[in-house]
């Protein structure tokens, strides 16, 4: 039993002094190390925690690396790892998010006669130890997402 709650992020070891003692006044002690194991704790939140903006030129090749968006998670081992996903409507469209890197890349040639912005939702998950994926509520918008027009005349 603990007098408050343990949290390993903040404090990880823990040390401690026992002392036994008997009726006739003899006593031993003993020094107790105790570590604490990770649960998954915390969700991942975006770096740095503010909407992400990126530019594409229209003439730009399927493939494009356009902007990389990152999430940071302060538990340890598999529950530490993040995973990025793309919300609808642009998932498998326009867009893809690589679900490791985070990066987004262009999937398809782009118009700006017919669009000009996009708005994008990608989500982090973070993995529990069955490898279950855990969807967290902190979801960042790349917002004003403009194609610029070619260079050349």
């Amino acid at each position: 039993m603990t007098r408050r709650t343990l949290d390993r992020e903040t404090t990880p070891e823990h040390h401690l002094t026992v002392v036994a003692r008997d009726g006739g006044g003899l006593q031993c002690r003993s020094e107790v190390r105790v570590t604490l194991s990770d649960v998954n704790d915390n969700a991942p939140q975006f770096v740095p925690d503010a909407h992400y903006t990126g530019s594409v030129k229209e003439d730009a090749s399927v493939g494009t690396p356009i902007l990389r968006v990152a999430a940071f998670d302060p538990d340890i081992g598999l529950n530490r790892r993040v995973r990025y996903s793309m919300e609808p409507p642009h998932v498998g469209a326009v867009f893809a998010v690589d679900a490791v890197s985070g990066v987004i890349t262009l999937l398809q040639s782009l118009d700006r006669e017919q669009q000009t912005s996009y708005d994008l939702t990608v989500s982090a998950i973070d993995q529990v130890e069955s490898l279950v994926l855990v969807q967290t509520e902190l979801v960042r918008r790349l917002s004003n997402f403009f194609i610029h027009g070619s260079c050349c005349h």
